[in-house]
């Protein structure tokens, strides 16, 4: 593979612009140079990008995915400049086979996964699974998977799940308190606090970070009184001061998934024909469609104000949208840039917070120390866009380039 220069480009380096007119050399698969302002000699066969006008940043990530076997979903995620995804639920030998692929091939995003999820019987996803799956066997795939009982249980499902490959753990709890679906039992059976406490300091013996799945108040400070370090929804309840100490506590991080979450209550549909404006037949219909089973009473505006309300009590927001090919309402890459845009226009975040919220924040929660950022030594995974996003998040669409592991996306 030849080298490649981009010169002349505005850097933002995952954190903030560095340079207004820099210089970034690729080589084999690493950022190997960065020059803030002086020309980079090259040689004679290296590939040279003159980036004047454009900003070069750090491939996005999205921070809560569910790829399960969907090869497709990778290939949309990196058109659109995601060059790597968070999987929160897979089937070991899904992830197996997906993350065997994304080594041999780099006009895919890379996935990084929880395997299964800390479920419990009769747990949650159990109901949402089978609600929007189209597989013959559903009910069958739902039964082999974790049920956790006690601190034997637990020790065997972090071992199994950390050696089928995973990088952290997704924690569930889901009483259906907010939700219009047709559970066979309300409220949902969840995990004592006990339990998921126990799940969280196993992860930690492992090396593992931990994440929940929680939608109310009360489901979010029973997981984070358990020790979580992270919530992968934001609560669709409005914020109080408990839920701010709260996280301030665990020095938790917060990925609201806004997305989804305007997906599941039928909001957001103008901004959703804004994003999908360039889309056409299914692709189109799939990401204007709504899942609508957010019970009435609850608003995705109380969502807005409580990801701005924790963005400013200093709490890190990471950008994740819950998007799967089976959930309508949500596009893989699209929506990642819808999720960046609600996040400026309805949370009142800068743009420049907004792209760190997809960019360096991600790669330091969840110890992605190779990506992120741009820096010597890192992976050439890049996203070349013309204009500045730092001042208009819009420009994150105008894609002039992709990389990975420093190969161009054609």
């Amino acid at each position: 593979m030849p080298a490649t220069l981009i010169s002349n480009v505005r850097i933002f380096d995952g954190v903030s612009v560095i340079s207004e007119s820099g210089h970034v050399l690729i080589e084999s698969s690493l950022i190997s140079k960065v020059s803030l302002r002086d020309s980079l000699s090259v040689s004679e066969n290296c590939i040279v990008i003159d980036g004047t006008g454009c900003t070069l940043l750090p491939g996005l990530i999205d921070a809560h995915t569910h790829v399960y076997r969907d090869v497709e979903l990778l290939e949309t995620s990196i058109k659109y400049g995601v060059t790597t995804v968070l999987d929160l639920h897979n089937e070991p030998e899904w992830f197996k086979e997906i993350s065997d692929l994304t080594r041999q091939r780099n006009d895919i995003s890379d996935v990084k996964s929880c395997g299964f999820g800390a479920t419990i019987k009769d747990g949650w996803p159990a109901a949402i699974v089978k609600l929007v799956s189209q597989e013959p066997n559903v009910e069958e795939r739902i039964s082999r998977w974790p049920n956790l009982t006690d601190k034997n249980s637990i020790q065997e499902f972090i071992a199994r799940n950390r050696a089928a490959g995973a990088s952290f753990t997704k924690l569930m709890q889901e009483d259906g308190h907010t939700l219009s679906l047709p559970f066979p039992t309300r409220p949902v059976p969840t995990p004592s606090v006990d339990l998921q406490r126990e799940i969280v300091n196993t992860s930690h013996e492992f090396g593992m970070l931990t994440v929940a799945h929680a939608l109310t108040n009360h489901s979010t400070l029973s997981v984070l009184k358990a020790g979580v370090d992270g919530l992968a929804h934001a609560s669709i309840e409005p914020i109080n001061e408990e839920i701010i100490q709260a996280f301030k506590k665990n020095n938790a991080f917060l990925i609201p998934t806004l997305a989804v979450h305007a997906s599941c209550s039928g909001e957001e549909q103008e901004s959703r024909e804004k994003f999908s404006a360039h889309l056409e037949g299914t692709a189109k219909e799939h990401l204007l469609g709504c899942l609508r089973i957010t019970r009435k009473e609850f608003s995705i505006k109380s969502v807005y104000e409580q990801v701005y309300t924790l963005k400013d009590a200093g709490i890190d927001i990471l950008c994740g949208t819950d998007t799967s090919g089976e959930l309508v309402g949500t596009r893989a890459g699209a929506s990642v840039h819808h999720e960046l845009w609600m996040y400026v226009n309805r949370c009142r975040f800068t743009p420049e917070e907004a792209l760190q919220s997809a960019t360096s924040k991600i790669a330091g929660r969840f110890k992605l120390s190779d990506r992120g950022k741009i820096e010597e030594g890192r992976l050439a995974d890049l996203l070349l866009v013309s204009g500045n996003p730092v001042q208009s998040i819009d420009t994150i669409a105008d894609i002039r380039g992709v990389w990975r592991n420093g190969e161009m996306l054609a």
